[in-house]
């Protein structure tokens, strides 16, 4: 397996309040960092998700979001499950880097 990182940003940290990124059902700018390779992931749950989409195709008819990740939930150790298991099956190599 790949070494890997995933970096959250400053204002994301072990004292914030995750529940409120839970319950908002997206977070995104975690950095995902693999072999020199950086990657920003946009994390979503299914019905946020689904929301967004509603919405997108309502508003623009389109909807497109680049390193889309659904979890059950975003909490920090699902994002970080997820970057794992992105990394060990080797979807990686389908993520768009910076």
């Amino acid at each position: 397996m790949a070494g890997f990182e995933l970096i959250f940003p400053d204002y994301y940290s072990d004292t914030f309040d995750e529940t409120e990124v839970e319950v908002k059902g997206w977070f995104s700018g975690a950095k995902l960092s693999v072999d020199g390779n950086h990657y920003t992931l946009n994390f979503y749950d299914p019905v946020r998700l689904g929301q967004t989409v509603a919405d997108d195709l309502q508003e623009r008819r389109v909807f497109f979001e680049p390193n889309l990740v659904v979890v059950k939930s975003v909490t920090r150790a699902n994002m970080q499950q997820a970057a794992q298991a992105l990394v060990q099956s080797g979807q990686v190599a389908s993520l768009i880097a910076e």
